[in-house]
């Protein structure tokens, strides 16, 4: 019996590694993207060109020693940037933020494509960016796309000890306005509200 179970636990540890090992097998180990040189060279105005594309700003940008290429969505919370290299024109790194805050895949490539080094911002943060957004919205009014009237908003990722001893995962948010700035500190894992605290500014 105790045979059994052994085979048992370690055949689900070899599936759970399968499975780790297929998750990256299909993101693209080799990019053949590259940037579009021609309608920027048609279009560029000061080494800059930038259009729209529905609700997307797309920026194409001739810097020193590369191409860049950024997207830009939802009143400029979200900027994805593409860096291209200045001879081959191939895709050579891409990065995600949400204001300034790191988020999804980063990726970087070799001057030939191949992918050297990956990393997923997300992982850990099952309560994403977009549950985040639509949970402030709904249970307390906040607008992180597009209320205007905020002096500053601040918005990162981080941990904390939970029961003095498990590690988890967090959002900080710091809000300010003219009368008041608002510090929330938000489960990563669960949309949990850990701490809500507002300061009022003095007259």
């Amino acid at each position: 019996m105790k045979k059994i179970i052994i085979i048992i636990i370690i055949f689900c540890l070899l599936s759970c590694n399968d499975k780790k090992t297929n998750h990256y097998e299909e993101l693209n180990t080799k990019t053949f993207e590259k940037f579009d040189l021609k309608r920027f060279n048609d279009n560029k105005k000061d080494s800059t060109y930038e259009y729209f594309s529905k609700d997307t700003i797309i920026r194409l940008y001739e810097e020193k020693d590369h191409y860049r290429k950024e997207l830009i969505t939802d009143n400029y919370s979200f900027k994805s940037t593409f860096i291209y290299n200045k001879t081959t024109h191939l895709l050579l790194n891409q990065f995600s933020v949400f204001y300034g805050m790191p988020i999804r895949i980063w990726k970087k490539y070799d001057e030939n494509g191949n992918l050297i080094s990956i990393k997923d911002y997300d992982k850990g943060f099952d309560f994403t960016v977009n549950n985040l957004i639509v949970m402030l919205k709904k249970e307390f009014q906040i607008d992180l796309i597009n209320d205007n009237a905020y002096q500053s908003l601040l918005i990162s990722r981080s941990s904390y000890k939970r029961f003095y001893f498990i590690n988890r995962n967090c959002y900080l948010i710091q809000i300010s306005t003219i009368s008041e700035t608002r510090i929330m500190k938000i489960d990563g894992e669960t949309g949990e509200i850990i701490n809500d605290k507002t300061s009022f500014t003095e007259e």
